[in-house]
């Protein structure tokens, strides 16, 4: 596993892939390689994976709250989207900062958030599917949002004009959000 950028504290990651006359094989995940690569996680406690059927679709930013914060690491295994990580940690120098990556079912690259940062994505075409690990297991109680159009952190969600966001679709968590300065952390 190789980072091939860093943003913020986020990185996008790429794993070498084996082919032959069958087809390929990678290894996509492997918390051994992370930390190799100075990345902080611990193990494995959750792998959730979801289904978005049409383009434009936001989901999140989303986190976990103290004692259930999560680091993650997130790949596109169908279709394409735009991963965004923003740091909410009110005492980092890059508060209210984010940076996103594009991942796609062509280019296998995975994405590193760690457990200091809220995460969101978009889908960048329909019937698009993320799957994502994390190292700490979810807690209903502990789940937070907030707004995905906060002014003060700006987000470009359309991926500098690659999709229109399409706003009929989106839950009522994210949709009725809190900006980040408001949210308890």
């Amino acid at each position: 596993m190789n980072i091939i950028q860093k943003k913020l504290a986020c990185c996008l990651l790429e794993s070498p892939v084996i082919r032959d006359q069958r087809g390929w094989f990678f290894v996509p995940f492997c918390s051994k390689d992370l930390q190799k690569l100075g990345l902080k996680f611990e193990s494995v406690c959750q792998l959730n994976h979801s289904f978005t059927e049409q383009s434009g679709v936001i989901r999140g930013p989303n986190f976990q709250k103290n004692p259930f914060e999560q680091a993650k690491v997130v790949r596109c295994t169908k279709g394409s989207l735009y991963s965004v990580g923003i740091d909410i940690d009110r005492n980092s120098p890059t508060y209210g900062q984010w940076c996103g990556f594009v991942l796609s079912e062509e280019n296998r690259y995975l994405m590193y958030i760690p457990n200091s940062y809220a995460h969101g994505f978009i889908t960048l075409e329909e019937n698009t599917e993320l799957e994502y690990f994390t190292d700490n297991l979810y807690n209903k109680e502990c789940a937070a949002s907030f707004a995905w159009n906060d002014p003060a952190v700006a987000i470009d969600w359309t991926c500098g004009g690659m999709v229109k966001v399409n706003l009929s679709v989106m839950s009522e968590k994210n949709r009725n959000a809190p900006l980040l300065y408001a949210v308890e952390i």
